[in-house]
């Protein structure tokens, strides 16, 4: 548990405090009353006053989460460990403001059986359903959840505190089941991020200072990066050939670091039909066709690249950087504990994933699959949605001002008060962060999303066309489900 709280601590404590506020029109009925949301002159305005008051009389609010989330949801009293009291006093805040008891809880048997077993008993206890993003088909096809555009004026799903990339990639039809934002900060674990080795960077005449200018000057390109890591590659296990044993410029070995790219670029792999607004696949245009080419051309013909679908014998590319064998690595957040642990916190910087090109806007970067994402049962009775709505919304609110920032706060004693660039490259990381919607549904779309890796994994130069072959001719079945589903 102690690692699991480090770990908890050093990821939050990336997060710049930023918190956006602004003045909204709340509604309210019932036992809430209106609140004008005002700017004071000591500071942005307590989000918790922007969004309607209430007092439910000790009613019970409960969120079920996997148990690797357990900790995002639970602390049952004040210990002295940081990350646990800032848990504990985001719950109590809630608590005591709305007359509520949250409970948070690992559920046992799995999230997805929870929901299943009281969806079909139609006795819902469990306010919110907290799970992994891969994972969000098995409701959707099952038809369990609650479209979260019928959940009242209880909830502002306009709020910055809610992810309108993530949650946009998933409504079709003006439907949304599963809900992202600043609740809980799996989302944040699983930022993918370019972390660099200072040393071997500072060997071919690069240092951070100079990586950070090339973001800032929008020249942190895919073909800066490539020609960067080629020029390291030692022979470190003297076995006279490349293999997994060596130090590169660029490692990855896991199918995550495989599957970053088109998210990263901005490209979605589905379009909606302008006639249909049904969901049509992309991924064998000839530009993304060319893209996985230049890719796979990355992966195995550079000479400081080691690309290699055996995390099982090597190990995964956070090994390599642990061990000081790979310059740059693509990988969550979450692994700086590990990093700081490993090398020390002065070992190694944090970059943005790079632009396709100069012609790229924004930096984008990939969520790593296993965040949490929030659904309500559609067995809810009716007289709780609101209860649910606003609830939901004021642990969001109250999250994203107060877990966060104190982290942070942290942080500004500690490493990063030396370094604020690498805090503003953090902020960086954050401020764009999606996944392409496909991949919460790669299970019943035949794994199209997962044809990329796949492509870039393979040893001989692939086509993917051909492996696209095997599902075009089900895929549009599949997609066109799926939007059903959304009606």
């Amino acid at each position: 548990m102690k690692r699991s709280l480090c770990l908890v601590l050093v990821l939050l404590m990336l997060l710049p405090m930023a918190i956006a506020c602004k003045n909204e029109e709340e509604k309210s009925s019932g036992s809430t009353t209106d609140v004008a949301a005002t700017t004071g002159d000591n500071g942005p305005t307590n989000l918790l006053d922007t969004i309607p008051t209430g007092n439910y009389g000790g009613k019970e609010f409960v969120m079920a989460v996997e148990d690797e989330h357990e900790l995002e949801v639970k602390a049952e009293e004040l210990t002295g460990e940081t990350a646990n009291d800032t848990i504990y006093k985001w719950l109590q805040t809630i608590n005591s403001r709305y007359g509520v008891v949250v409970k948070g809880s690992a559920a046992e048997g799995g999230v997805y059986t929870l929901l299943e077993t009281e969806t079909s008993s139609g006795t819902v206890t469990t306010s919110l359903y907290g799970i992994n993003a891969y994972g969000v088909y098995r409701p959707v096809q099952a038809k369990m959840y609650k479209n979260w555009y019928s959940m009242g004026d209880y909830i502002d799903l306009s709020a910055e505190r809610w992810d309108k990339s993530v949650n946009d990639n998933i409504t079709w039809n003006g439907v949304l089941y599963s809900l992202t934002g600043d609740l809980g900060y799996s989302k944040l674990q699983g930022a993918m991020a370019t972390f660099c080795n200072v040393d071997l960077l500072d060997e071919i005449g690069y240092t951070t200072d100079d990586l950070y200018k090339m973001v800032d000057d929008k020249e942190w390109t895919f073909e800066a990066f490539q020609n960067i890591v080629k020029d390291i590659y030692i022979d470190t296990d003297y076995d006279n050939k490349k293999s997994g044993g060596d130090t590169y410029g660029y490692v990855a070995t896991s199918g995550n670091s495989h599957d970053i790219w088109f998210t990263q670029f901005g490209i979605s792999i589905t379009e909606q039909n302008e006639e249909t607004n049904e969901i049509e696949p992309t991924l064998e245009k000839q530009e993304n066709l060319d893209l996985v080419d230049m890719l796979w051309s990355f992966y195995h013909e550079n000479p400081g690249v080691f690309s290699y679908s055996g995390v099982q014998i090597y190990g995964p590319e956070d090994k390599f950087f642990s061990e000081g064998r790979a310059a740059m690595i693509t990988t969550r957040l979450s692994y700086a504990s590990q990093f700081a642990e490993d090398l020390g916190t002065d070992a190694y910087g944090i970059l943005p994933a790079p632009l396709q090109n100069e012609d790229q806007e924004n930096y984008y970067t990939k969520l790593y699959d296993r965040f949490v994402t929030w659904g309500v049962s559609k067995s809810v009775l009716d007289a709780d949605v609101d209860f649910i709505a606003h609830i939901t919304d004021a642990l969001c609110a109250e999250s994203s001002q107060t877990v966060y920032p104190a982290f942070y706060d942290i942080l500004l004693k500690q490493r990063y008060s030396k370094d604020p660039t690498t805090a503003r490259m953090v902020d960086l990381i954050m401020k764009d962060v999606s996944i392409d919607g496909t991949f919460m549904f790669s299970t019943m779309l035949l794994e199209y999303p997962v044809l990329v890796r796949q492509a870039l994994w393979n040893s001989s130069k692939p086509s993917l066309s051909s492996s696209y072959a095997g599902i075009k001719n089900t895929l549009p079945g599949k997609l066109a489900e799926l939007y059903a589903l959304h009606q």
